[in-house]
């Protein structure tokens, strides 16, 4: 009997102090090859559901990860695209703070593609950690990238508190620069974004 009660608490404390942490950059990787292209060859299966958007499974998947999908946002000109993955859901945070901090220093500084350090991935801000006074927390990363084919990703990490648990997401997409974005008018004077 003391046998068995000896082995189980051995198993409990090595399942405690486990890191469950597993490195993205691989897959974003592949989600940033495929950046020019909208996302097109990592389209899987599409979803139905929403009429607002166009989904897709992502055939990019990440160990460990909730779920993978590229999303679609018609306008009238164009459709902008957004590849998204639900990292991990919590109720601790505790474990949100260290799996965030984690995923923070997996994307940060480290150069993508092969292409040296040229096109390395940076934070656009200081880090700062989620915290239990906001409901949405995001840190905001971009490409330095000297031949301007990535000019416009943007990758953000994001916490946000729903239903009483944190849920992590990572999500690239393209944006224009802030300053960049300024309204036009066109010929009926009406604004556009």
């Amino acid at each position: 009997m003391l046998l068995p009660a000896c082995l189980f608490f051995s198993i409990l404390a090595s399942a405690q102090f486990k890191n469950t942490f597993t490195s993205i950059r691989p897959q974003l990787e592949k989600v940033i090859s495929d950046y020019p292209n909208q996302f097109s060859s990592i389209k899987g299966s599409r979803y139905q559901g929403d009429p607002n958007t166009i989904q897709y499974a992502s055939t990019v998947e990440m160990k460990g990860t909730v779920e993978t999908k590229v999303i679609g946002y018609p306008t009238k000109t164009k459709i902008n695209w957004l590849w998204e993955a639900k990292l991990f859901v919590t109720e601790d945070i505790s474990e949100l703070k260290k799996q965030y901090k984690a995923y923070y220093n997996d994307i940060a500084g480290k150069s993508f593609m092969s292409r040296g350090s040229n096109n390395s991935i940076n934070a656009t801000g200081p880090y700062s950690a989620p915290s239990e006074e906001l409901r949405l927390w995001t840190n905001q990363f971009r490409m330095n990238d000297v031949t301007g084919e990535f000019s416009n990703l943007v990758i953000d990490l994001i916490a946000e508190y729903a239903n009483f648990e944190w849920i992590v997401y990572v999500r690239i997409y393209d944006k224009e620069k802030d300053e960049d974005m300024k309204p036009t008018k066109d010929k009926n004077e009406k604004y556009r974004y």
